[in-house]
């Protein structure tokens, strides 16, 4: 039918830009490929969940997006036509659309704590295999590995607590060698996020030194039952996350080892982390 999965194999030679343009919907030509490819939310729901919308929004998924293909492209055991990928915390499919084209049928999942969310995945006929998945879960809601797991702005909102769940789950759902590919935010993200300001002033004099360690700063967002990540439990797991590198080589290290450290210069307040599961 004209919305197979392996349809989008015809988009792989595209160039990125083009296919992040496509992928859009913000155009009145060629009918037949907006019907092919997913539906976008309306921009409203889009600013909410990333800040952005419609073509802005493209152009900042779009160089992670090129760098989680050439780090797994690099790292990666097998080509990323033949992996098994997940989108851990997928919401509605931002990025997890952008693998339709790259990833074999029946190959892309997502997962995200928010059944809300993952509902518009559906709607949005984003390709993948959808599943709700715990705040602080046990394990992915997966019955298989994977050969890549990426998370895009998840560490960056954790408590340490539901960090730890998350690391061990993904450590579980990955191949031995598997690849994990995280972002985390940089320690400049103390000064442009008013919410961690008071973190930043129990530093002392000297920040850099204090950065230099293994620090883990969390300030979680206001418990209540209208947060789209509220766990319904009280306690507020999601919030404004800084993780030091020093705090990713010592607490990470046991599950994971470092390969790169990337920067996104169209959004420079998620740093890539490169990692092949122990």
């Amino acid at each position: 039918e004209s919305t197979s999965p392996e349809r989008y194999a015809l988009f792989r030679e595209l160039d990125d830009d083009l296919w992040a343009l496509l992928l859009t919907q913000q155009y009145d030509a060629y009918p037949h490929i907006r019907a092919l490819l997913p539906t976008m939310p309306e921009a409203g729901l889009q600013q909410v969940w990333n800040g952005r919308s419609g073509v802005a929004l493209a152009a900042q998924s779009k160089p992670f997006y090129a760098k989680l293909r050439g780090r797994y492209q690099r790292h990666g055991a097998r080509p990323l036509t033949e992996a098994a990928v997940l989108d851990f915390g997928c919401g509605w499919g931002r990025l997890t659309r952008y693998l339709a084209r790259d990833v074999a049928s029946g190959n892309l999942y997502g997962c995200d704590p928010v059944e809300a969310i993952l509902d518009v995945c559906r709607t949005s006929r984003v390709p993948a295999t959808l599943a709700r998945s715990e705040f602080r879960p046990e394990r992915v809601p997966f019955d298989r590995s994977f050969d890549l797991a990426f998370a895009f702005s998840v560490f960056t909102h954790l408590s340490e607590t539901a960090h730890e769940h998350c690391l061990r789950a993904l450590h579980g759902a990955l191949e031995p060698g598997g690849i994990l590919i995280a972002t985390i935010r940089p320690p400049s993200y103390l000064h442009s996020c008013p919410a961690l300001h008071p973190l930043r002033d129990t530093l002392g004099a000297d920040e850099a030194a204090a950065l230099a360690a293994a620090r883990y700063l969390f300030v979680p967002h206001a418990a209540s039952p209208v947060h789209p990540q509220y766990g319904g439990e009280g306690e507020m797991d999601y919030g404004e996350t800084v993780i030091t590198l020093a705090y990713v080589r010592e607490r990470w290290g046991q599950h994971f080892e470092l390969l790169e450290v990337d920067l996104l210069l169209e959004d420079p307040e998620q740093v890539v982390l490169t990692l092949r599961r122990r």
